[in-house]
């Protein structure tokens, strides 16, 4: 499980959120950002974005807040 604020790197970010829950900062190698909420036993299918020149492209995943119930703590 991934620590409040610690910051991974992965191709597939399924595999990389897999067991996880809160919401996490996603930013691709173009500087792109989007939040990712992942909640117990809802599972993410796969989302890998497609390689640049034969390249795979690595996402920085960023753990920004847990969930406890139906609230979040953000810090």
């Amino acid at each position: 499980m991934l620590g409040l604020n610690e910051t991974i790197t992965a191709y597939n970010l399924a595999e990389a959120l897999y067991d996880e829950s809160g919401k996490f900062e996603v930013t691709t190698p173009s500087g792109e950002q989007f939040v990712v909420t992942c909640k117990p036993g809802h599972p993410i299918l796969n989302l890998r974005p497609l390689p640049h020149n034969g390249n795979p492209l690595v996402l920085r995943i960023r753990k920004v807040a847990e969930l406890q119930g139906s609230q979040e703590t953000v810090r």
